[in-house]
């Protein structure tokens, strides 16, 4: 008799795989297939996943191993040389989007907790598109890629004060055992890199054994990864952040240079599981019910944050060009922002029409990104 779990999950590789062929033919990104199999296999149309909290932790298990690999593949020196340009793009993405929310939410009448809420979830871009998307591209590497990679970091590590800030806007107790342990993990991850850029990271033993053994990097690899991960979690920061630190150590040792490649399969299967995710938890009844208020609000976003970021890669003295296309790229609300968002819910700090709204949101900006870089992509080519 064939398991349940065997029956998922040949319905849903079908699922995904004739979705993929379709989008091959009109030419669109796979994330789009995914959601969509969330949509159709989720409890909205055909109720096959059942489990969405399961497809939801493998997605993050995708995250991660997106950002070891990253990790392994980032040139640290240059992007240390040049670490105050993504860091003030980041943190002044965040106060001019605090500013457009607060003429926005006093002119509709929001609280100012709303408020706050809003700006941290629209200032938060996906690392998992603009990741993929640079790799794909072969532009990871350019001077674009890295500083566009430097502002998704540090943006993935300001959610765990904007984290915080919701427990306090809550009136819910933050211990001081909870912020000891994120201002030590924020003292120990820093010195992680500075480590790394003085080259005196721990090396991994048994250099000859691991050189000549391909199975054995795997496992290596993913010890350290899942580790690192684990203990970045537990010391309050994100498990992303502690991946990508992982992918550092990994990359600086010649025995597993070839590492972040080899990962690649598992890399795609679980990032999948990431969007099936999001997929899962859309609420097509409501979605139709609010769909011109949920596509203008999807649209101002990408268009307030593609203006502040074309701004700002501008005034850090980059090409016009180039900081319309990375305003572009930064343009969605990334996967971060359903964190804040549950969170957000679960705190009681927004009501239920919010919450769906915003989670709509959030998804629709993902599946238009592709099409907002080809709008943006046409106005470079005619500024040529």
């Amino acid at each position: 008799m064939l398991s349940q779990l065997f029956s998922g999950i040949a319905v849903l590789s079908l699922t995904v795989l004739l979705l993929i062929l379709l989008l091959r033919r009109l030419k669109q990104p796979y994330l789009i297939a995914y959601i969509a199999a969330g949509v159709l296999l989720g409890p909205q149309v055909f109720n096959i996943i059942q489990k969405p909290d399961v497809i939801s932790e493998l997605g993050e298990i995708g995250i991660i191993i997106m950002m070891f690999s990253i990790g392994s593949e980032i040139d640290l020196q240059y992007l240390t040389r040049n670490f105050y340009k993504p860091l003030l793009i980041a943190v002044v993405q965040i106060v001019l989007g605090f500013i457009c929310m607060y003429f926005i939410g006093s002119y509709a009448g929001w609280k100012i907790t709303t408020i706050l809420l809003t700006a941290f979830i629209i200032s938060i871009s996906s690392s998992a598109i603009v990741f993929q998307y640079l790799d794909r591209t072969g532009e990871i590497k350019s001077r674009l890629g890295m500083i566009t990679c430097g502002v998704l970091l540090i943006q993935d590590i300001l959610v765990i004060p904007m984290m915080l800030a919701l427990n306090f806007m809550s009136g819910a107790a933050v211990s001081a055992i909870q912020l000891i342990k994120v201002c030590a993990g924020g003292v120990l991850m820093i010195l992680f890199l500075k480590g790394a850029l003085t080259k005196k990271l721990f090396k991994i033993p048994m250099q000859k054994e691991i050189t000549a053994d391909h199975e054995l990097q795997v496992f290596i690899g993913f010890s350290v990864c899942f580790t690192m991960a684990w203990i970045s979690g537990w010391l309050g920061l994100s498990t992303a952040f502690g991946a990508f630190a992982s992918g550092i150590l990994i990359g600086h040792d010649k025995a597993t240079h070839w590492l972040g490649s080899s990962l690649i399969p598992f890399r795609v299967f679980f990032m999948a599981f990431f969007f099936l995710a999001v997929g899962l938890q859309l609420d097509i009844s409501f979605f139709i019910q609010n769909a011109g208020t949920i596509i203008l609000i999807s649209f101002s976003v990408l268009f307030i944050n593609s203006f502040i970021n074309t701004v700002l890669f501008k005034l850090t003295k980059n090409p016009w060009r180039d900081s319309l296309y990375a305003g572009a790229l930064l343009s969605q609300i990334g996967e971060f922002s359903f964190i804040l968002m549950t969170m957000a819910a679960s705190l009681k700090l927004v009501e239920n029409y919010t919450y769906q709204v915003t989670l709509a949101v959030i998804t629709l900006t993902m599946l238009l990104t592709a099409i907002w870089l080809m709008i943006i992509q046409q106005l470079i080519y005619r500024l040529k």
